[in-house]
């Protein structure tokens, strides 16, 4: 953990006091062996510095790459000696505490551009000065987004996130991973249109967040938490949020492409007219969904929990369903072209007027309509509605 501003004192103090401590025992005779060394190493210098004049160009050249390679080691030699070590040690060490310190009042600026130094200066600290003091500049950077990203007005369309917030999120999404202690945590930040294409936020806590029309394309959120999160129409393509915590999440209009949400917790949550094509759902659990409209062209959803999900009007032609729990979902309308529904249980769906795999067994209690692909009730009546042409636009 960085110390605060005492702590600077503090070693401060401690490099006057080895000032003034008498030399350990057997110290004299090594730093009397250091002198010698490095006057010879001075002597030799001299020499170099002679043979340039003296000696003939290919020769000379010769001579003073030895003699600077053997000076340079001995003046190393020097710097490293025992007694020097722990002094060297306590200036890095107050070197850091100092460039923490000046960041962390950077931070408080009122300027833009002092502000965003400070936080390029804190990922400087942490990942290169001290592997230590990575999880306390995280936690800095963190509560600021958190409380920074609610200062900017009221959301209008199109308006870009902060430019300050926005350095620290870039900050945040490529550290070091590995010298996480705890989670990050940006519960209840604004990152409406923030850009965090490619970010690294395995494991973040984003409950309650807003990501309204964020880009996160390819980004990193396996295990992520967020629950009551609002993703309205965020750009999700091809991200990884295998065991993400998404329960009650508003995702509408939202662009999940080739997403990797294998054992998600979708429970309840809002994805209607989203875009899933070719997105893992492997064992997601999407009990009480709503996916009318969606498009899961593609996907896969073995083992799927899709119990009281609403599927009305939704594309999941050619999708994998293997196993799946279809159990009192609502999937009137549905496209199932050419879907592998072996092992589903439908019991209780609603199948009215859904377009039926041609090579799967109709269930039990439904029938075909003459000349067509779509189910009706057994010894029902033709489905009275009509399939749109398209599906409806989001928040329709």
């Amino acid at each position: 953990m960085v110390e605060d501003t005492d702590s600077a004192s503090r070693v401060t103090r401690r490099l006057e006091r080895k000032a003034g401590e008498p030399a350990p025992v057997g110290a004299a005779p090594r730093d009397r062996l250091m002198q010698l060394v490095g006057w010879f190493a001075a002597v030799v210098l001299a020499l170099a510095i002679a043979l340039v004049v003296f000696v003939p160009a290919a020769r000379g050249q010769l001579l003073i790459l030895c003699a600077g390679l053997f000076a340079a080691g001995a003046l190393l030699g020097v710097a490293d000696s025992a007694p020097a070590r722990p002094t060297l040690k306590l200036l890095r060490q107050w070197q850091v505490t100092r460039r923490y310190t000046k960041a962390i009042e950077q931070l408080g600026s009122d300027k833009l551009d002092v502000r965003t130094s400070g936080i390029y200066a804190l990922e400087r600290v942490a990942r290169c000065d001290s592997a230590r003091n990575h999880p306390a500049v995280m936690e800095v950077l963190t509560a600021f987004i958190r409380e920074r990203s609610h200062d900017q007005g009221p959301a209008e369309p199109g308006r870009p996130i902060r430019s300050d917030v926005q350095a620290a999120l870039t900050v945040i999404g490529r550290r070091d991973q590995k010298r996480e202690i705890r989670p990050i945590d940006l519960t209840g930040a604004d990152l409406t249109r923030a850009d965090l294409v490619g970010a690294d936020l395995t494991g973040a806590d984003l409950t309650g967040a807003h990501l309204t029309g964020a880009n996160v394309y390819g980004g990193h959120l396996s295990r992520a938490q967020f629950a009551g999160a609002d993703l309205t129409r965020a750009h999700l393509a091809c991200v990884d949020l295998a065991g993400a915590q998404l329960k009650n999440a508003t995702l509408r209009g939202t662009d999940l492409t080739d997403a990797k949400l294998d054992r998600a917790d979708l429970h309840g949550a809002d994805l209607y007219g989203s875009d899933l094509i070719r997105a893992d759902l492997t064992v997601a659990d999407l009990y009480g969904a709503d996916l009318a409209f969606a498009d899961l062209y593609g996907a896969t959803l073995t083992g799927a929990h899709l119990f009281d999900a609403h599927l009305h009007h939704v594309r999941l032609a050619r999708a994998d369903l293997t196993g799946a729990d279809l159990t009192g979902a609502d999937l009137t309308g549905a496209d199932l072209t050419d879907a592998d529904l072996r092992a589903a249980n439908v019991n209780g769906a609603d199948l009215t007027g859904a377009r039926w795999p041609r090579d799967t067994a109709v269930p039990d209690g439904w029938t075909l309509n003459t000349g067509a692909d779509r189910l009706k009730r057994a010894g029902g009546d033709e489905p009275s509605f009509r399939i749109p042409r398209q599906r409806r636009a989001s928040g329709a």
